[in-house]
């Protein structure tokens, strides 16, 4: 029997599920749905839910929780575990990829060095290939959105959401090279994807790698 995480009723006239970036079933039913109605429902959904739960475990989707000793995350696509010390500064291992963070204000400090990080990495990926594609831009900011992975604002600001730092490298240039094409269009027209395609052949994937991890927009 299949047991919905959440059920949120509201004046909609249909029953929905999906699953969210946490692995937990959401039911969305009309207000006088029964819970009869929706155990028949979920019960038909079996097969779909069962697999989109395997596809989102197999993504090795893990929250992190209020202790983050033992945690791993992803830094530029690779499994870094964090280790929480009685120290004053955070600290990264390449060769181990292990982070050590101090015992006070353990995420804040974790967000800040992110972001900073990701500010840094970004900037220098960004005048790379802006050089390649001959194009300019008005700058490059880091940000906490959680909707979207990077934007390109009408004057041609640059702004990328810190948690893309989790992706690999190749995939970052992709999201660059995304936002730096829409100096030149600003659409999703035939013109821009041949202009991304022209410098990221195999863009589609790397698209594919930002949908199956969308979760990651949840961490931290």
């Amino acid at each position: 029997m299949i047991t919905p995480d959440e059920i949120i009723r509201s004046k909609r006239k249909t029953l929905s599920i999906s699953i969210d970036n946490a692995n937990r079933l959401i039911v969305r039913a009309p207000l006088r749905c029964s819970d009869a109605q929706i155990a028949m429902f979920l019960a038909e959904k079996e097969g779909w839910i069962l697999r989109k739960k395997r596809e989102r475990e197999g993504a090795g989707i893990c929250l992190p929780s209020e202790n983050l000793e033992g945690y791993e995350l992803l830094l530029l696509g690779v499994k870094c575990k964090i280790h929480v010390f009685p120290i004053s500064k955070v600290g990264y291992d390449e060769g181990e990829h292990c982070l050590y963070l101090p015992e006070k204000d353990t995420e804040e400090r974790l967000v800040k060095w992110l972001k900073k990080n990701a500010k840094r990495i970004f900037t220098g990926v960004t005048e790379q290939m802006a050089k390649r594609m001959g194009v300019t831009y008005r700058s490059v900011q880091v940000t906490s959105a959680r909707g979207r992975w990077g934007s390109c604002s009408g004057n041609d600001a640059l702004h990328y959401s810190f948690r893309l730092l989790y992706a690999p490298k190749e995939v970052i240039e992709y999201v660059i090279v995304h936002e730096l094409a829409h100096t030149l269009e600003k659409n999703h027209s035939k013109n821009f994807w041949a202009i991304v395609e022209r410098y990221i052949p195999d863009y589609k994937q790397k698209r594919a790698w930002l949908n199956k991890h969308a979760w990651l927009m949840e961490v931290f």
